[in-house]
């Protein structure tokens, strides 16, 4: 049953809160998926692995959002720690979108990879189907670059990168 687990959000939290936001992200999941597994991939960064969609699982945490949480990306794809691999996955996720505007953030969490290089090849493969655009974009396509992994996360205008102290 382990086998169907697979990345369905990413979390980093409020500095050495790691461990108690996993337990109040578990807990939240349970409900859904007794079987939820959070990793800390590097220090404030959880991976939450379920055999729930992200979208289930991010609208679950987002509901009530732990206070220690800082951002919640619900993944919309995994690819190796490869450019060509991240790059081609992150085109199918933005064409799939039929989004005129976008933007690309990338954040090294501790892999080998540029961010810098891969927020201009991801955008310059999309540059005829959609515009870039940093100030309104329609969509915003996160890079979370991992040891081992990059997750990839596709955020609409108002899902973009959730904060909890942004909360009303």
């Amino acid at each position: 049953m382990q086998s169907q687990l697979k990345p369905a959000l990413l979390v980093t939290t409020a500095p050495n809160k790691g461990t108690l936001c996993a337990i109040e992200i578990a807990n939240r999941i349970m409900i859904r998926d007794p079987l939820v597994k959070i990793t800390e991939e590097v220090q404030n960064v959880l991976v939450v692995y379920s055999v729930l969609q992200s979208r289930i699982c991010y609208g679950l945490v987002v509901s009530a959002p732990p206070a220690c949480a800082r951002k919640i990306f619900p993944i919309h794809a995994v690819a190796r720690p490869d450019y060509g691999a991240v790059i081609s996955e992150a085109k199918r996720l933005l064409n799939e979108t039929n989004a005129r505007t976008l933007y690309v953030d990338c954040y090294n969490r501790g892999g080998r990879l540029s961010c810098r290089t891969l927020e201009m090849a991801i955008g310059g493969s999309v540059s005829g189907i959609a515009k870039i655009d940093s100030r309104t974009p329609e969509v915003r396509c996160v890079v979370n670059v991992l040891k081992d992994s990059v997750l990839i996360s596709i955020l609409k205008k108002d899902e973009e990168k959730l904060s909890v102290r942004s909360l009303p």
